[in-house]
């Protein structure tokens, strides 16, 4: 263990509060949006390297796509484009040798701002108003990230001498069912004994994550126009029952589907219908009843669900629903897999390193933590499968996440940097 008081840590971070703002505001700046098949995380991850070599941390970056082997990795995720930096960074802090090492982890890639209808600020002019930052990435993930970053430079500033060592990571393209970002750094062999993934969790201890699966459901009819008087199926009007039936399928969902860490309000397994269209691709669009109306969905699933097993039962339900409604039985339908399976994961709650975040929260808070599974899909199947780590999210309050006026609060920030900043001084002192 470490002689360092962990006092002098809380110490450090008080007077360094308006230091860690004006630094997440920077990162916040830089307009990282995640535009596939491109993104736009150059500058910022630009930032994040030259902080890290200011700390005099080994920092390597690179390209997913670089990587020996990636693109016949199961996950890897085609027709994604790394190019103007867009690299991952991954800066090490070396132990003396034999101690346990830690992985902090955190993606630069934002959601695009729109829609437009921000009010508090611009997207990447970043506000403080009354404890909250706000700007686009605040909380999905810089908030987690600077949180991160300014554990690793207090603990230096203090003179902690590390045992094992001390990855921290910030990667790209996460947003839009990504990971290829994630994925490169696990392949690459930056993994450790234990991860912490700064996304945003409420604070809540977070040792699991829902998985998603992505598709589109295409209601497919006969084109045309109805001047002879005969009747022409529509299938947007096809579309609208989908809806009502996607409305009854997630009930069902929801009552065929538990697990003890995704308790309470928030935590149920949901469904998103996030686009439709109805232009037959490659082919003019008449001013007519169309051939097809297409719908994108995400279907979430708790931790333990196989690909197959959902799409098999998720093709007999609408099997039955388009033989059985009168309004579906003019069309037929074609269900697709679109980007990837996005897996859920769960680490023991009973692992050490829980343990020791637990022990770090309810010193920092003077609060047990509630420990949970996070509402939402990410990475975390990555870290845990390919990188074989057991990975904790845990992340500061915010809100309005991939919509406009997003927002972290500074007190968290703040908090968790401390609780980071602990953990890493228990685990690998």
């Amino acid at each position: 263990m470490s002689s360092l008081d962990p006092a002098a840590i809380q110490e450090q971070i008080k007077l360094h509060e308006k230091d860690i703002l004006q630094w997440l505001k920077k990162l916040v700046s830089y307009p990282s949006e995640n535009r596939p098949p491109r993104g736009n995380e150059g500058d910022a991850q630009a930032f994040v390297a030259r902080e890290c070599v200011k700390l005099d941390l080994d920092v390597e970056h690179f390209s997913p796509e670089d990587v020996p082997g990636i693109r016949e990795h199961s996950s890897w995720l085609e027709g994604r484009i790394y190019s103007e930096g867009r690299q991952n960074v991954n800066a090490v802090w070396k132990g003396s040798g034999g101690g346990k090492s830690i992985l902090l982890s955190g993606h630069t890639d934002v959601a695009p701002f729109e829609p437009d209808n921000w009010k508090e600020c611009r997207p990447f002019e970043p506000l403080f108003k009354e404890g909250k930052l706000y700007g686009r990435g605040t909380a999905d993930m810089k908030g987690g990230i600077a949180a991160s970053f300014w554990a690793v430079k207090i603990l230096k500033e203090l003179g902690f001498r590390p045992v094992g060592d001390i990855i921290f990571e910030t990667v790209v393209d996460e947003e839009f069912a990504g990971g290829n970002g994630t994925l490169a750094s696990r392949l690459k062999g930056y993994n450790a004994d234990l991860a912490i993934y700064t996304e945003p969790t409420g604070m809540e201890v977070c040792p699991a994550a829902l998985g998603a699966f992505l598709g589109s459901l295409t209601v497919v009819g006969n084109p045309g126009m109805p001047y002879t008087g005969y009747s022409i199926p529509n299938p947007i009007s096809g579309a609208a029952r989908v809806v009502h039936h996607f409305a009854e399928w997630e009930k069902a969902w929801q009552k065929n589907s538990s697990h003890p860490l995704f308790t309470g309000k928030g935590k149920e397994v949901k469904t998103l219908l996030w686009h439709i269209d109805s232009t037959t691709p490659g082919t003019f669009t008449q001013m007519g009843t169309p051939m097809i109306t297409k719908i994108s969905w995400i279907v979430w699933c708790y931790p333990g669900m196989e690909e197959k097993d959902f799409f098999d039962s998720f093709r007999s339900f609408w099997t039955k629903v388009f033989s059985e409604d009168p309004e579906l039985k003019p069309f037929s339908f074609q269900l697709e897999k679109e980007y990837h399976y996005v897996k859920p994961w769960e680490t023991d709650t009973e692992d050490p390193g829980v343990r020791t975040i637990c022990e770090s929260f309810e010193r920092v808070t003077g609060k047990k933590p509630v420990i949970q599974g996070a509402p939402f899909s990410c990475d975390i199947a990555l870290y845990g499968e390919t990188g074989n780590m057991p990975v904790i999210i845990l992340g500061p309050n915010g809100d309005n996440l991939h919509g406009s006026d997003e927002w972290v609060s500074m007190e968290d920030v703040y908090s968790l940097t401390e609780i980071i900043a602990r953990t890493v001084l228990s685990h690998c002192g």
